[in-house]
């Protein structure tokens, strides 16, 4: 009888180690779905749903890696929306976000997804990073200003700075070059608009 109810604790015993083990699993599952959510906050960007600041930091540097190691070219494409500050000033800054959804809209809708990926890393600044050349990074801005010209509640233009990166500047020196192009296309923009 000593030897059954044994057998029957250990059985018991067992069953509830098996039990608390499969909780285990199920609170471990849970809480790596909810890490890699959490994660994937802290990447986007809220309004527009592309990739933050963080995000884009990140996938530049796999892009960098990646271009040199395949022997790709890699481009940049910085844009800035043109007088977002009238748009909010004159509609509201929920016609400012509009414009930014917008913007996001037509950079998704351009670009190769899994190949390209955008990001807003400023208010009203965004960064796309293409694995492909100057040339065809150029084709993909104009198809964006075009998009978004056309698309655009408040009939407002973007301005895109276009780089190929040469395989010896740092992500920094990229973004910076990026935007340092992105500011003299606006100015040809802002004369083209005065000069009409």
């Amino acid at each position: 009888r000593e030897v059954v109810t044994s057998i029957a604790a250990s059985l018991v015993a067992i069953a509830f180690a098996a039990w608390v083990i499969v909780l285990l699993r199920r609170e471990r599952a849970t809480a790596l779905r909810h890490l890699a959510d959490l994660e994937a906050l802290t990447l986007t960007d809220a309004l527009t749903g592309l990739g933050n600041r963080r995000g884009l930091e990140r996938e530049l540097a796999r892009a960098m890696l990646r271009s040199r190691r395949l022997d790709h070219p890699l481009s940049l494409l910085f844009l800035d929306v043109d007088d977002l500050k009238l748009v909010n000033d004159r509609f509201g800054h929920s016609g400012g976000d509009e414009s930014l959804r917008v913007v996001a809209s037509v950079t998704r809708a351009c670009s190769r997804e899994g190949t390209d990926a955008g990001f807003r890393v400023g208010g009203d600044e965004f960064v796309l990073v293409a694995l492909t050349d100057f040339t065809g990074a150029e084709v993909l801005a104009g198809r964006i200003r075009q998009g978004f010209e056309s698309r655009s509640p408040y009939e407002s233009t973007v301005s895109v700075g276009v780089i190929e990166w040469d395989g010896a500047m740092s992500a920094g020196e990229l973004l910076s070059e990026a935007d340092r192009l992105m500011y003299r296309s606006k100015q040809v923009n802002r004369a083209a608009s005065q000069g009409q």
